[in-house]
């Protein structure tokens, strides 16, 4: 019994540790969709235009993102795996972890004019865009659900007013719950924008979300009508 005690006192900070990155661990989920969507954009299967040559630049800034071959790519995949084993050591990178959270918005802005700019291309393949739009969804939840956590940060550690309010202590899936109920008004259980930061994020959430169900509804659609 005591053996048991014992292995189970010495097992929680071990679990406690290993999800001590859990920050970066998500992160990285949506980062292995950003390098999904940069793979499957085959841009092969999009007509000659001035549109497609955008779309080819484009895909050349996501490549030196999401490709390990690249010199950048390489650096960015070791930054990643530094900051996960940091983590695992417990030790704080909120300021790592911000660059992170930032160059993966920056990846994700540019997938999505990608998107865009695939609706108004002429396209071989005219299932393209809706894989692109698969792979996309889960980039938009994870994206904005860290953005909504990253806000209420100062709050959560006593540092500050929430930036966004819950009628009860959040949880991680409360920011995405906050980004899954984007487009109803704010409520207390899926929390009310109290700063003006918090509500431009929500607006560009609301945006995303409008545009991406647009885009959805658009290809398919057409691929009816072909």
């Amino acid at each position: 019994m005591l053996i048991l005690i014992y292995n189970k006192e010495m097992a929680f900070p071990l679990i406690k540790r290993i999800f001590k990155p859990l920050e970066i661990y998500i992160l990285t989920v949506a980062f292995f969709f950003s390098v999904s969507f940069d793979r499957n954009l085959n841009l092969e299967d999009v007509e000659d235009s001035p549109v497609k040559k955008l779309l080819e630049n484009i895909h050349l800034i996501l490549d030196s993102f999401t490709n390990y071959e690249h010199p950048f790519g390489a650096l960015f995949l070791i930054f990643i795996l530094g900051l996960i084993i940091w983590g695992l050591l417990g030790k704080e990178s909120r300021l790592a972890s911000d660059i992170y959270g930032i160059i993966l918005s920056f990846a994700w802005f540019l997938e999505l004019i990608s998107m865009n700019l695939l609706l108004v291309s002429p396209l071989k393949d005219p299932v393209l865009l809706l894989v692109e739009l698969v792979l996309f969804v889960p980039i938009v939840l994870i994206g904005f659900s860290w953005w909504y956590w990253r806000l209420n940060y100062l709050s959560r550690i006593g540092k500050g007013k929430e930036a966004i309010s819950f009628d009860k202590k959040p949880t991680p899936f409360s920011y995405f719950a906050k980004t899954a109920s984007v487009v109803v008004s704010d409520t207390t259980e899926h929390g009310v924008c109290e700063t003006e930061v918090a509500r431009m994020i929500r607006i560009l959430n609301g945006f995303v979300v409008l545009d991406i169900f647009g885009l959805t509804l658009s290809r398919a659609v057409g691929l009816v009508i072909t």
